[in-house]
């Protein structure tokens, strides 16, 4: 298990140095800080792509630098590394490229830490879910950078400090309940908590803030989009994903031994990185990784700076219950839902929310690949309409949408598949 740690903890801090490097060789430099001050004081809510904002260079400082303070979290704070801290890093690292940036995640982890002070617990228990709880992190910005109102910045430190340190304390123990209500199905669990404390938020900010001032009905989602870098990120991608691929299997004795067994189980419950080792979670990583990049440059989806993080987004289950068995039946179901709509697979949003859909794996994996066809399609069908719910305050709208699902989906299996369930092993 300390071997695991230490290359798990390489992996993240050698993703984070290699964006980090790139950034000063993707843009002007002098345009590097200036780019990554943009993304800092722009409000942040759904969809704020960075590259727009702050250039392809500022970007990935901003996914950089947050990489770094997500693995220094973990470094030194002794966190026991499990299955979920991967997903934990690859999210803060994703969503770096639309929605979090190394200044709105700060009054969160704050109130992680105290929320870890008055449980009389070390916070290193709870790095994993002070950086799950950042999905939230618009909320921070908007109270920094509001877009409707105005009010002094030393007010707006106070409230966004006041709103991110509430978000760090009540974010652990509804994350704890609505884990019990999918049970376990939604690998985005932390978006279905989010989804839920972000709907409260917005609300109250609706009620008391843009209704008296007469602001509700220009309320609006972002829609900052860039033109995509069709080179760069496949290019970036796929180099990272093969290098992963690549340690894996020299890790792993030069073979892919035991892979097999890690892609035959269901995703359910379960926690590669424990059970079958650092060396063959790098190895599904890897597959997993160019197996969606491939989808993405076959169906021509632009490769903006949402959908490399989306990307990232769905390997960041490689360790904790995602493998290329249990989402294919995912993304085959939004393929079928596509034939049969007005949007295709090559439309942005509709390509981002297919990435999350794959946090239903274990359902596909648990109850056989045609359930996974249908979530899919179901998913397709409602992502495109919940972020209204919490006025785009949850970054990870894709789980919000992937935990709805779950609660729906569940106890129907529960209980017109009983017999199937008790005749698995």
């Amino acid at each position: 298990m300390k071997s695991d740690r230490k290359i798990i903890l390489s992996l993240f801090l050698i993703f984070s140095l290699l964006l980090l490097g790139t950034s000063f060789f993707a843009g002007p430099v002098t345009q590097l800080l200036p780019g990554l001050w943009k993304i800092l004081t722009s409000p942040q809510v759904l969809t704020s792509d960075a590259c727009a904002l702050g250039g392809l260079n500022g970007a990935l400082l901003n996914a950089g630098l947050l990489g770094l303070m997500a693995w220094a979290l973990f470094a030194l704070t002794g966190s026991r590394l499990n299955g979920a801290s991967v997903g934990a890093y690859f999210l803060t690292v994703g969503f770096a490229f639309f929605g979090k940036n190394c200044l709105n995640v700060l009054p969160i982890i704050f109130g992680s830490w105290i929320y870890s002070i008055i449980k009389k617990e070390s916070f290193g228990q709870y790095v994993n879910l002070s950086l799950f709880a950042c999905s939230l992190s618009p909320v921070v910005s908007e109270a920094l950078f509001p877009r409707y109102h105005h009010y002094p910045l030393a007010a707006g430190i106070l409230i966004a400090l006041l709103l991110g340190s509430l978000i760090g304390i009540l974010f652990p123990p509804l994350a704890a309940h609505t884990a019990g209500m999918h049970k376990g199905y939604n690998l985005f669990n932390a978006g279905l908590s989010a989804g839920f404390l972000a709907f409260a938020l917005f609300a109250v900010y609706k009620t008391f803030f843009l209704r008296p001032l007469g602001l509700e009905g220009d309320y609006s989602l972002n829609c900052i989009l860039s033109q995509g870098f069709p080179l760069f990120f496949p290019l970036f991608l796929s180099l990272s994903f093969f290098g992963a691929l690549l340690a894996g299997f020299f890790l792993n004795g030069r073979s892919v031994s035991g892979y097999g067994k890690l892609i035959r189980k269901t995703g359910l419950a379960c926690d590669f990185l424990a059970e079958d080792g650092a060396a063959r979670v790098l190895i599904n990583f890897g597959l997993l990784g160019l197996l969606s990049l491939g989808l993405a440059l076959l169906v021509k989806v632009p490769l903006t700076g949402p959908t490399a993080g989306a990307l990232l987004c769905i390997v960041c289950w490689a360790a904790n219950g995602s493998h290329p068995a249990n989402v294919l039946p995912i993304m085959a179901g939004y393929a079928l839902a596509s034939i049969f709509s007005a949007w295709s697979l090559s439309d942005q949003a509709i390509f981002v929310g297919l990435c999350f859909a794959t946090g239903l794996s274990p359902l596909s994996g648990r109850w056989g690949l045609h359930w996974g066809v249908i979530a899919g399609a179901l998913h397709a069908c409602l992502v495109s309409y919940t972020a209204v719910i919490h006025g785009g305050f949850n970054l990870y709208n894709g789980g919000f949408t992937a935990g709805l699902l779950a609660l729906l989906l569940v106890p129907l299996l529960e209980s017109f598949q009983k017999s199937k369930l008790k005749a698995q092993p």
